[in-house]
């Protein structure tokens, strides 16, 4: 059978969907689907992979079933019921199975009011210790897509940083549901390395067994260099070993000492790894690149890399410096303490800088804060995508408070909300000119083609509807066109980011304490 797994955070304690708001946006989302009034297709970052619904699973969701906990996992509505709360935890250790059976993973989340009044949306979805472990189960699955539905006109195929969600730190509304997620996710993820470590390249083995003990809640595991070794499969001279090399995943199980073991056995300080999800696909990841990214709260790892002279300005055509990559505002401080650059540009295509990066990739707002308190341009760099303003790039990410609170410190330090991005006239042409030869240009080659647009029009373009009316409230002028002539909201497809622009009060929070979903573990 062709199933569709559907993940959504309730909106009622003892009812998931008491307003059947949730319920609308599934059926206006299949039946758009199954007439082909709607296109699902990756967001702009993802897109260099592809990824698309094809014409056959089309066809296939129109006899579809559909996997919902509500109607397919038994409810404790009364927690005395006999049997009932055994019965229930054996489906609960069936979720792994269940997401790998199915065909398409659907992560309901469109925004709206749960019965204590608090908004739902795919960041509070994030949050809830529920939901993370459906999604983990569905990482661990390895052929299921998952596509975000955030309104019936709306949806994509998405891939979040999942390893910045561990389940053991998630939302419960009953306490004692946490260990039973947690342990699920320690099986399930038990079970993907026993068929990794059998598998001829060890790089996705290494890696996840690197992070096992963060990812699941358990205490850190102390090793000894043979020890470790053996774990990893690594063999001696440890100078041989490219890739994911012997000191990365050292730094990445937070084992210092061994460290600096190794360094002492000639294990490479600059091992570069190849492009996974991830690590957003790009190659080239140094050691401290890894440290700052999973681990940038273990200012110890990352001191120890640089007292052993880990290059803190490290890039290539594939990837910009470590500071870039900073998840806290001490990881920061500490690069720029051993002279990583505050406004190095890299050497890849977009040349951004450190700032642009950090906003790209959702960082917290603590690490702009400091970024900016160290000197870093706040209009941006020179050339290319780096003449975008960081502000441009927040609308990469989302529009969670997080968000909103980057922008609104940028726009206190005085980012202009209005920059246009001049990036590379043939860059800009030869995108539009296979976007005129294309029936439906994909949406990395429409953002390429109207990339010489303010703020506002990236936020069309990544249909980032929060940050648009953000903007639109603090006075950014929709009028200014980009280099075809287009206004942001001639751009405009969804009629929910139309809407935006003609009520922009009606779609946005202001920005408040940024809440528990941003503590990221790693």
């Amino acid at each position: 059978m062709f199933t569709i797994f559907i993940s959504h955070q309730w909106l009622g304690r003892h009812h998931p969907d008491p307003n059947g708001e949730q319920l609308r946006v599934l059926q206006g989302c299949l039946s758009n689907l199954i007439a082909r009034k709607l296109k699902i297709e990756t967001d702009v970052l993802l897109q260099w992979n592809g990824g698309r619904l094809t014409e056959g699973e089309l066809r296939q969701i129109e006899g579809a079933y559909l996997w919902l906990d509500y109607f397919c996992v038994p409810q404790l509505v009364d927690d005395h019921v006999d049997g009932l709360a055994e019965d229930q935890l054996r489906y609960v250790h069936t979720i792994p199975s269940y997401v790998d059976h199915c065909n398409l993973f659907l992560a309901l989340v469109p925004k709206a009011r749960h019965e204590t009044g608090s908004e739902c949306s795919i960041h509070t979805w994030l949050a809830r210790g529920w939901c993370r472990t459906e999604l983990w189960c569905h990482f661990l699955s390895s052929k299921v897509p998952i596509v975000a539905a955030k309104s019936h006109d709306l949806a994509q195929f998405v891939k979040p940083q999942w390893h910045r969600y561990p389940v053991h730190l998630g939302d419960f509304g009953v306490e004692k549901d946490r260990s039973s997620c947690k342990s699920v996710v320690q099986t399930a993820l038990t079970q993907y390395l026993a068929q990794l470590s059998v598998a001829k390249n060890k790089t996705v083995y290494r890696l996840y067994l690197s992070l096992f003990e963060d990812m699941t809640g358990l205490a850190g595991k102390r090793r000894s260099a043979e020890e470790f070794l053996m774990d990893f499969s690594f063999s001696k001279p440890l100078k041989k070993h490219r890739g994911l090399g012997p000191v990365a995943c050292a730094a990445l199980s937070g084992d210092a000492e061994l460290i600096h073991s190794l360094v002492i056995l000639k294990a490479s300080l600059q091992s570069h790894m190849p492009g996974l999800p991830e690590v957003m696909n790009l190659p080239d990841f140094t050691p401290l690149h890894l440290a700052v990214w999973f681990r940038s709260r273990d200012l110890r790892i990352l001191e120890t890399l640089l007292d052993l002279r880990a290059d803190p300005n490290s890039c290539t055509v594939n990837v910009d410096p470590p500071l870039g990559f900073c998840r806290t505002a001490g990881a920061a401080e500490l690069l720029v303490r051993h002279k990583a650059g505050v406004n190095l540009q890299g050497k890849t295509l977009g040349q951004l800088c450190p700032l642009h990066s950090v906003a790209a990739f959702g960082a917290p707002s603590e690490v702009l804060t400091t970024l900016l308190d160290l000197r870093a341009d706040v209009q941006g760099g020179r050339g290319g995508l780096a003449s975008a303003s960081p502000l441009h790039f927040i609308a990469f990410c989302g529009d969670s408070q997080n968000e909103l609170a980057s922008a609104q410190l940028l726009l206190d330090r005085r980012a202009d909300m209005n920059q246009v991005c001049q990036p590379a006239r043939s860059v800009q042409r030869i995108s539009q000119v296979y976007s005129r030869c294309c029936r439906e240009p994909s949406a990395v080659v429409r953002w390429f083609r109207d990339v010489s647009s303010t703020p506002l029009g990236w936020c069309v373009t990544f249909e980032n509807e929060g940050y648009l009316a953000f903007l639109l409230r603090a006075g950014a002028d929709p009028e200014v066109r980009n280099s075809r002539g287009l206004r942001p909201i001639d751009m405009a497809g969804a009629e929910r980011i139309r809407g935006v622009f003609q009520q922009p009060t009606l779609h946005v929070d202001l920005p408040e304490d940024d809440s528990e979903l941003f503590l990221e573990h790693f």
